[in-house]
């Protein structure tokens, strides 16, 4: 009959961590790689139909477009317009109005159709 301990029987050694110094190190970029991620997604034929169309795109010297952000600085907090409607004065003498519509009742749900 064996006799059962508590104490572990494999070598229990640490492992030393390697030192890094994080701030030498220059952030990566992400990496995008259609080709790679079609063959993943749809096999060798996805990965062949992803290297065609990406040597077209550069055989047509494309290069991406850059979406610039739009940032708009409104004077003054924002109006409620379910409540208030929208005033858009154009000159001194004029303005284009849309009042605020009435709250209308919700939907009740379609009854539901037996299958049968």
């Amino acid at each position: 009959m064996q006799e059962v301990t508590d104490e572990p029987t494999a070598d229990t050694t640490t492992v030393a961590e390697p030192e890094s110094d994080f701030e030498s190190v220059e952030p990566l970029e992400p990496i995008s790689d259609p080709v790679g991620t079609a063959r993943r997604k749809h096999g060798a034929a996805g990965a062949v139909l992803a290297a065609g169309l990406f040597g077209v795109d550069i055989a047509l010297g494309r290069k991406p477009k850059e979406e610039v952000p739009v940032v708009v600085d409104a004077a003054g907090e924002p109006t409620n317009i379910d409540e208030d409607g929208i005033r858009i004065p154009l000159d001194e003498h004029t303005s284009v109005v849309a009042p605020a519509l009435p709250p209308s009742e919700p939907r009740a749900p379609k009854p539901r159709r037996r299958k049968g």
